[in-house]
């Protein structure tokens, strides 16, 4: 598929409510993570969690079952936007050789705009990510980016954590993904307070939507 019509600028964007958070006292950690695929993609981003967030939990739609089994049905979950249970905010976006392909905010002050956002966290001293499913969608959009390793690179979905993480780029209008590539790495590291506004800094703005996979 033709990537071109989707390329934009790299720019520095700060959204205005994850900026907050930083004076406002609302998330209790901050944290970076990237992963990088053959062709040059890479799908990078942030998150925060909420002070009342444990040092190890999971982030999900709340109606998801069997994600565990690879059973989830991905049709009756609850539509977006939902509130969030531990995390306060997320961005994402996905780049290839450097240009910035697609970006977005898909949590923002506690609320989700991802129907199928899904993090499995720890930070036990080492942050480490088990599981995830993460997205650039945004409302109006005509295509978008998602991550998963809770989908398989036919685009089933299977349980989490039994596949690669893997990158799709998603047409609404058929909705169907376009399988890129299984993730050669994927770091995740805690930003120190000082360094958190920097972070924000390279964050894209958008809010999610919805989106239907193969079943």
């Amino acid at each position: 598929m033709n990537f071109r019509s989707t390329l934009r600028t790299r720019a520095l964007l700060v959204p205005v409510a994850a900026a907050a958070l930083l004076t406002s006292g609302a998330s209790a950690g901050l944290y970076q993570y990237s992963l990088s695929f053959a062709n040059g993609f890479v799908a990078e981003g942030q998150f925060s969690t909420k002070t009342t967030a444990p040092a190890s939990f999971v982030e999900k739609n709340p109606t998801i079952t069997g994600e565990t089994t690879g059973s989830w049905d991905y049709s009756a979950l609850t539509p977006a936007p939902y509130a969030t249970t531990y995390l306060e905010s997320h961005t994402m976006r996905v780049l290839q050789n450097g240009t910035v392909l697609d970006q977005s905010t898909t949590v923002l002050a506690g609320v989700c705009s991802d129907t199928f956002l899904y993090l499995n966290f720890s930070d036990l001293g080492t942050p480490a990510i088990a599981a995830l499913d993460f997205s650039t969608v945004r409302p109006s959009a005509t295509s978008y980016y998602f991550v998963s390793n809770g989908s398989n690179p036919s685009g089933n979905t299977v349980a989490f954590g039994s596949t690669g993480y893997n990158l799709f780029l998603f047409d609404v209008a058929t909705s169907q993904g376009t399988y890129i590539a299984t993730a050669t790495s994927l770091t995740v590291t805690a930003v120190p307070a000082p360094g958190a506004l920097a972070v924000l800094a390279a964050a894209g703005i958008g809010i999610g939507g919805s989106r239907r996979r193969k079943a």
